[in-house]
């Protein structure tokens, strides 16, 4: 994984294990329309299904896990597979890249919101530590709609309970498979961008890093807890999330 520019080693230490602390962003300008309510037999909700966002892609390889293996080859071998997991539970899942493009955040989070997902996941991997870190934004208060319009940069925050919910329900399913589990708050885009529940799951290099070359076992496993999490989770809240 790579950070922003603006962000730093001691805010990500600060921010685990820590859902509360909240960082700053800076506006941008731009906002997210809010849908229009829809008549008839269109009223009601639109099937829900996980978009999952293989990190990086095209000419953002993201960090190098090997001499041969990229940060963007082993999201989206683990998003395919996360896939395969979730609909083997009965969820529905799409891919936002299944092919190795480059796709800018905003765009991630645009088609996210456009579609209307039930439950956002970027998948990354990087440095440092070992185990499996999951984010869910930092932000605390909800932003206040503009009429028909959402500020883009707090279009998360009406969601924020619901996505630390469902890392609250991941992390168990994590430490089953004998997984160490960090949990933290971050500005990490394209979370605050999107508008319905959001998060981020990241492999620690060091986790397997003799094996990661020939990973498809550890994929494995991490795609199991990860769609486990999330069935889970869809069962207590009566199938919905």
């Amino acid at each position: 994984m790579r950070w922003n520019k603006g962000s730093s080693p001691q805010r990500l230490a600060a921010a685990i294990v820590c859902l509360g602390i909240a960082f700053p962003t800076a506006a941008t300008g731009q906002s997210v329309t809010l849908p229009a309510a829809r008549p008839g037999a269109d009223a009601g909700p639109p099937e829900f299904f996980v978009m999952i966002d293989p990190a990086h892609g095209g000419d953002d390889k993201g960090a190098a896990l090997s001499v041969k293996l990229m940060e963007k080859d082993f999201t989206l071998a683990l998003a395919r597979e996360l896939k395969k997991e979730l609909q083997a539970r009965g969820i529905p899942a799409r891919l936002l890249r299944n092919t190795d493009v480059s796709l800018g955040l905003e765009r991630r989070a645009e088609i996210t919101n456009e579609t209307h997902a039930g439950l956002y996941i970027a998948l990354h991997a990087g440095a440092p530590g070992t185990g499996v870190r999951l984010y869910s934004s930092a932000l605390t208060l909800p932003a206040a709609p503009v009429g028909r319009f959402l500020p883009w940069e707090g279009a998360q925050s009406a969601s924020v309970e619901r996505s630390r919910a469902m890392v609250r329900s991941l992390a168990p399913a994590l430490r089953k498979k004998g997984l160490p589990v960090a949990v933290l708050a971050s500005p990490l885009r394209p979370l605050n961008n999107v508008t319905g529940p959001a998060i981020a799951v990241e492999l620690a290099t060091a986790t397997g890093a003799q094996t990661l070359q020939a990973s498809a076992k550890l994929r494995g496993t991490l795609a199991s807890a990860i769609a486990e999490g999330i069935a889970q989770a869809r069962g207590q809240q009566g199938g919905r999330l």
